[in-house]
């Protein structure tokens, strides 16, 4: 699933009255014990839903709405998890028709909140740190091809098979340069159609990154056969992956570079807020400019330092802002300039000729 799309339907659903249940769970089952299914998170939330059902008193429509949710979500957890999933997010409001869950290859920290509007904080998170990613597995004759989604790895189906293959013997008596010069122009040929099978699948699935690995003399040509948009998405490093390694392996040689690259894109884009912050250019800073900034539409990035002393609503109002208009979110780790400009800045698309309120 694309995140961005449930975050701003979310985003745009106005404060009420009744309920709505915010869920985030670590789903990584026991490694100890007798039960090495049971999942800490299922007993974590069980307890949590119990303390909020105290709040309610003995009857009523919000107790109605609260425990349909909570029946919803029973029978989610019993019929339809994947059990491959490590971390599950819930948003329910039955008296709202709402129930979207969110299943992820990464563990989400425990949280079970109730409130107005969905807390929308740890989805941003993932829509940020997990953008859709291409990954090309390639040697000579054949090229792999994955989708890294939300922290799970899938390949597609039947690019294993995109082969050309070429054999000294089926080439009778050529003479040695002959032999090479068929070799190259094999090689050449299997390289165009590796890559324009990469780019339909770039294209289809809204890729935002590229990871290619594999043999190192077999990707120079595949990289030169790219257009130049998608080799704009391809990433520097080049990582060594037997064409043939199982999925699991693939996915463990590649999860560090995508969150290496995620850390990397999030620490240039505070770099590009001081700088404009500094110059009096498209960039705010601050909780109360920032907040101005996004109820002007003018936010085209919205940066959160991840442990900015923000406060759950005012941190959860800057992302509904921002998601309901557009703008991108960016959480950024271990950035010190960020961190003391009050861990909250926006790049803007453009100036405002209303003067902002002061930076607290």
């Amino acid at each position: 699933m694309t995140m961005y799309p449930l975050l701003h339907r979310l985003a745009e659903m106005e404060p009420g009255n009744e309920p709505m249940l915010s869920v985030y769970l670590d789903m990584r089952p026991h490694t100890t014990g007798g039960r090495p299914a049971l999942r800490d998170g299922v007993l974590m939330m069980g307890d949590r839903l119990r303390e909020i059902e105290k709040t309610f008193g003995p009857r009523g429509r919000d107790l109605d709405s609260f425990r349909v949710d909570v029946a919803h979500i029973e029978e989610y957890l019993r019929h339809e998890f994947p059990v491959s999933a490590q971390g599950l997010a819930i948003f329910a409001c039955a008296a709202r028709g709402l129930f979207e869950t969110v299943e992820a290859g990464v563990p989400f920290e425990h949280q079970v909140v109730i409130g107005p509007v969905p807390d929308l904080f740890q989805l941003a998170r993932l829509a940020d740190d997990q953008e859709t990613a291409v990954v090309g597995v390639v040697n000579f004759h054949t090229i792999r091809l994955f989708v890294m989604r939300t922290g799970f790895l899938r390949e597609i189906e039947g690019t294993g098979d995109t082969s050309v293959h070429y054999r000294k013997t089926m080439l009778g008596g050529l003479n040695q340069k002959r032999y090479q010069r068929h070799v190259e122009n094999h090689r050449a040929e299997f390289a165009r159609e590796a890559a324009a099978e990469l780019e339909r699948v770039v294209e289809r699935e809204g890729a935002a990154r590229v990871i290619l690995a594999g043999n190192e003399t077999a990707l120079p040509p595949l990289l030169d056969a790219l257009s130049p948009r998608v080799s704009e998405l391809v990433h520097g490093q080049i990582v060594r992956v037997d064409v043939r390694a199982p999925r699991d392996a693939v996915a463990r040689e590649i999860e560090p570079i995508l969150a290496q690259a995620e850390a990397e894109d999030g620490l240039s884009l505070a770099d590009q807020l001081v700088a404009a912050v500094r110059s009096g250019g498209l960039g705010v800073d601050g909780l109360e400019r920032t907040r101005a900034a996004l109820e002007h539409g003018q936010v085209d990035v919205l940066l959160l330092d991840e442990d900015a002393p923000l406060g759950d609503t005012n941190r959860n109002e800057l992302i509904r802002l921002a998601a309901g208009t557009g703008a991108d979110v960016e959480v950024v780790r271990g950035h010190a300039v960020l961190s003391e400009l009050g861990g909250v800045g926006a790049l803007l698309r453009y100036q405002h000729d209303a003067p902002t309120p002061a930076a607290v």
